[in-house]
């Protein structure tokens, strides 16, 4: 089961707390999970591992 779902805010804890929205949750090989996460001012898509994100503080309110 993923940690993170399609419209929550996350941040990427591994620079300066980045954050973005997860717009899609992909399943790997190794039963994990990857996501594409819409990063607020860039206008692209970037992709993370699980282990790499944090739900940010606001984050909760805006799961789907």
């Amino acid at each position: 089961m993923p940690k993170f779902a399609v419209g929550q805010m996350v941040d990427n804890a591994a620079d300066d707390h980045e954050s973005g929205m997860v717009v899609a949750v992909f399943p790997t090989v190794d039963d994990s999970f990857r996501y594409a996460v819409d990063t607020a001012g860039y206008g692209l898509l970037q992709f993370y591992a699980e282990e790499k994100l944090v739900l940010h503080p606001a984050g909760r309110d805006r799961a789907r």
